[in-house]
């Protein structure tokens, strides 16, 4: 997949593409479904399949000191695509320029000039151009003009009960601790990726080493025990393991971070890219009297961990 992160003064061989349009955060069963039905139309139009969506996310843009909402770094983002069959990222920048673009020069500048394309889908509660000018219905007006074909997608959802896959609800269910309907959502675990940082070390004190990451802009799950995989950069395999995401209490810590203990591993992981995906929650965060408490409560976690993944020790 090749990846652009301008939307002038490109090569003729990198336009002409079906593209999907919107943010794609997750990269959810909603999201699939879009990119699904723009592979089809690429397909027949003998066209490559490309995703058009904005950077920075159009909300840290207009909020820029908002609290984290990403459900996925631009890396994973860009595994996922690939896996999807995408062949063209198109980062659109949003930027004070594209900002003040009504609806007809979006078009105009950016899906006709810019990235010279044959045909865009969109959810059909699509809204784009200054102060969301646009819709649907201008979308395909002012595309048909330019030559352009527009498709638009209806939601996609569980039943009434749980209604569409979105990245609203997904961050809800993160932050209920609940990933497993996230996971359904995804239609695959949540994942937090990142460069194993130095922390103060007190878990080798107590036997039970971490590997710590930051969030960084990523949404903040419900803080607590979880159990968790991880893959080392390099490695095919997922280690069992169990993890921690909060302030770390006992410790008087202040800020949100996710400490990671592999389950039946002692190397050094300082520095090394890392993946951990969820795939249960345990318990919540709480504090501990003592270390020799906290001890006993993460070994009972681990044992835990090992039962759920099926793992002996």
């Amino acid at each position: 997949m090749k990846t652009l992160q301008t939307y002038t003064k490109l090569l003729a061989s990198d336009k002409g593409a079906v593209i999907a349009l919107g943010n794609f955060d997750g990269l959810h069963r909603g999201h699939q479904a879009v990119i699904k039905r723009a592979h089809s139309i690429a397909k027949e139009l003998g066209a490559p399949l490309g995703i058009g969506l904005f950077r920075p996310h159009p909300y840290r843009f207009f909020k820029p000191d908002a609290a984290p909402f990403r459900l996925m770094s631009p890396r994973i983002r860009a595994q996922v695509l690939a896996e999807l069959g995408v062949e063209f990222l198109y980062e659109i920048p949003f930027d004070d320029a594209l900002c003040d673009m009504d609806d007809t020069e979006f078009v105009e500048q950016v899906l006709y000039q810019g990235l010279g394309i044959r045909h865009v889908i969109v959810g059909e509660d699509y809204g784009f151009g200054k102060n969301r000018c646009g819709n649907v219905e201008s979308l395909t007006r002012l595309c048909k003009q330019r030559g352009i074909g527009v498709t638009a997608i209806s939601p996609v959802g569980l039943h009434a009960l749980y209604g569409k896959y979105g990245s609203t609800e997904i961050r809800k269910a993160l932050q209920d601790g609940d990933v497993f309907h996230a996971q359904h959502m995804l239609s695959r675990p949540w994942r937090v990726d990142g460069f194993v940082q130095k922390g103060q070390q007190r878990g080798r004190t107590i036997n039970f080493p971490t590997a710590n990451l930051e969030f960084a802009d990523l949404v903040r799950p419900k803080f607590g025990v979880y159990v968790v995989e991880v893959r080392i950069d390099g490695e095919e395999n997922w280690r069992p393991a169990v993890a921690n995401t909060g302030n770390r209490p006992t410790v008087d810590g202040e800020d949100a971070r996710l400490e990671v203990h592999l389950l039946d591993f002692d190397r050094d992981l300082y520095g090394q890219l890392i993946d951990v995906r969820f795939r249960s929650f345990i318990r919540a965060e709480q504090k501990f009297e003592s270390f020799d408490a906290l001890r006993l409560q993460i070994m009972r976690d681990a044992d835990g961990a090992r039962a759920i993944l099926g793992v002996s020790k």
